[in-house]
């Protein structure tokens, strides 16, 4: 039976000095009303609710902290880049493998074989999916944001071509060994705070795999590790490259690189991961 109300609230603030301005100072005020009954014991109840709200503010602080280190990042480091779940920011795999490795390679000539890389990666998971190989106006035509990607690689000073990449000749040799099940799906760690995409889940060679297509000269297992470990991604047993740039080779392209060791991969990923934390502090 009620035998009265209560009012129990909460004050909590602080101080966040690394926000892309000057030092913020948020403060939060709760309260909730709650009916106590005969035989309460009206001190642990204020005691119990005054902490779930105390909890809910620092929690609330901690997401406030977390978004305004990000952003301030993002405005100072390029190339990092960082993605919203749940209120919270998670930075990309790929930022915290190579924040700090492109530095010689100027922000244009980047954004050039990002393009092409792009384009190339839309063509094959076209071709996968209808067995056909799609123009690069063809490709504009159907997906019309990748319009912008096509004129930077094709009016760029660095004069790339769709026609240099060795995608063609890598599916018609070794397409069937591979099996492909999902492409593009994002993925999230909430353990190690990275999140990330990776190209395509599926079999090579019958064994379970995360798979990735590269136009580059330079690759990652750390990078595929990491995906192969988001939360909810399971029996992973292999990371498999796939090179489908610009290659010398007589045979027109290179072949898959595979590795099996995706737990030592795994652990070199978590060693960036703790790099980035110091570096960062997120």
């Amino acid at each position: 039976m009620k035998v009265k109300s209560i009012e129990v609230s909460s004050t909590f603030g602080g101080v966040i000095s690394d926000a892309p301005y000057e030092n913020i100072k948020p403060s939060y005020f709760d309260k909730v009303i709650i009916d106590i009954g005969e035989g309460d014991n009206e001190q642990d109840i204020i005691n119990a609710y005054r902490k779930l709200l105390q909890a809910e503010q620092i929690r609330a602080f901690d997401l406030l902290r977390n978004r305004m280190k990000a952003e301030k990042i993002e405005q100072q480091v390029k190339g990092v880049r960082f993605v919203e779940k749940d209120g919270k920011k998670y930075p990309s795999v790929t930022s915290i493998i190579g924040w700090d490795q492109d530095f010689h390679i100027s922000d244009i000539d980047l954004r050039q074989y990002g393009s092409r890389g792009t384009i190339v990666h839309y063509m094959i998971e076209q071709f996968i999916q209808t067995g056909a190989w799609l123009t690069l106006e063809e490709v504009v035509e159907k997906n019309p944001k990748l319009r912008e990607d096509a004129s930077i690689m094709y009016r760029g000073n660095l004069g790339l071509k769709i026609s240099d990449c060795s995608h063609e000749e890598f599916f018609a040799q070794f397409l069937k060994d591979f099996e492909f099940d999902e492409f593009e799906q994002t993925i999230f760690n909430d353990k190690h705070l990275y999140c990330g995409r990776y190209d395509v889940r599926g079999k090579y060679q019958g064994v379970p795999s995360i798979i990735d297509f590269k136009t580059g000269s330079t690759y990652s297992f750390k990078q595929l590790a990491a995906y192969a470990n988001g939360d909810g991604v399971e029996g992973i047993e292999q990371l498999v490259i796939c090179p489908v740039g610009k290659t010398d080779n007589k045979s027109g392209c290179k072949k898959p690189i595979v590795t099996k060791n995706v737990k030592t991969e795994f652990d070199n990923f978590l060693k960036d991961r703790a790099k980035f934390a110091e570096r960062f502090g997120i």
